[in-house]
């Protein structure tokens, strides 16, 4: 079994602190979100990070010394990128892989044991499915499942009206029958529709597709709100402060403050504050701020993300 770490995509939602930035390495309390996937892969083999173009001198850094395969895929800009499954289908004709894969979004904190996903996986494709609870949550951003038994019945990617509140996490395994599947199904794929979410709709008619529910924690890195949420996880509800930055007659309310940097007399609540980023003399609610940024006022309000 080979892991793949998907890491392609340029985190348009997270701009402006992902414009220069991939999104898996984003500190989460001090450490990028691919340490702690790192973290959860145990045994001799070496994963393999999928990675872009543009991005590929930073995810070289992190990964010098590290026992991962940096694999490039041939794009370099939002428009160019090959999607998830084109991302696997490149992966198999470049590298011929005839391996049962496990593959993980690099953008995932998951609290999902992967040794007890490999335990389940029975040679069917098993897909990682977490609760939500609430529909409303799932609607226009996850991939939604319905499920009867252990197995998958249908599948909804992005739906305006969830049919279920079993959404996916982003962690697959796929056994190396279905890998040939991948470059079949982006052959035929129209427009972007080549999420994993829309794979798993259209292998469903072919193949079984089985579920595996986890508990716990899941955050899907994938906005404001998921990464502040995902700090708060570690800090026990307490917003993060780089120990570097300078804080001063502030009041800092579920936020991040990602790196060394500034912040005077503000009040800032559910803001992310790049490194090297001056705040002084303002109110500020829901804001994404980037890297070298200077903001100062005299009291003034934000409410832009």
């Amino acid at each position: 079994m080979r892991t793949v770490i998907l890491a392609g995509g340029y985190g348009k939602r997270l701009w402006p602190i992902t414009r220069d930035r991939p999104k898996p390495l984003l500190p989460v309390v001090g450490r990028p979100i691919l340490d702690y996937i790192m973290d959860q892969l145990s045994g001799p083999e070496r994963p393999i990070l999928a990675v872009n173009r543009r991005f590929e001198a930073q995810f070289a850094a992190w990964a010098k010394g590290r026992a991962v395969d940096v694999v490039v895929e041939p794009s370099a800009s939002e428009e160019e990128k090959l999607g998830s499954v084109g991302a696997l289908a490149y992966l198999v004709d470049r590298l011929h892989l005839d391996d049962d894969l496990l593959v993980i979004g690099g953008d995932n904190l998951l609290s999902l044991s992967l040794a007890d996903f490999r335990r389940a996986f029975q040679g069917q494709t098993l897909v990682a499915l977490y609760d939500l609870k609430r529909p409303d949550l799932a609607r226009r951003r996850y991939g939604v499942a319905v499920v009867e038994g252990n197995r998958v019945v249908s599948f909804q990617e992005k739906p305006d009206r969830p049919c279920s509140t079993l959404v996916s996490a982003a962690c697959f395994l796929f056994p190396r029958s279905i890998l040939p599947l991948f470059r079949a199904f982006v052959d035929q794929a129209v427009g972007h529709q080549d999420s994993p979410g829309y794979f798993l709709e259209w292998l469903l008619f072919q193949h079984p597709v089985e579920a595996f529910l986890f508990e716990g924690e899941w955050f899907d890195i994938g906005s404001r709100e998921s990464y502040i949420e995902a700090h708060l996880r570690y800090t026990g509800g307490e917003s993060w402060v780089h120990p570097e930055a300078q804080v001063v007659g502030s009041t800092i309310t579920r936020s991040v403050i990602m790196g060394p940097g500034r912040i005077e007399g503000a009040v800032l609540d559910g803001v992310v504050v790049d490194e090297g980023a001056t705040v002084r003399d303002v109110r500020l609610k829901d804001v994404l701020i980037g890297r070298g940024a200077s903001i100062r006022g005299e009291g003034g309000d934000s409410g832009t993300d």
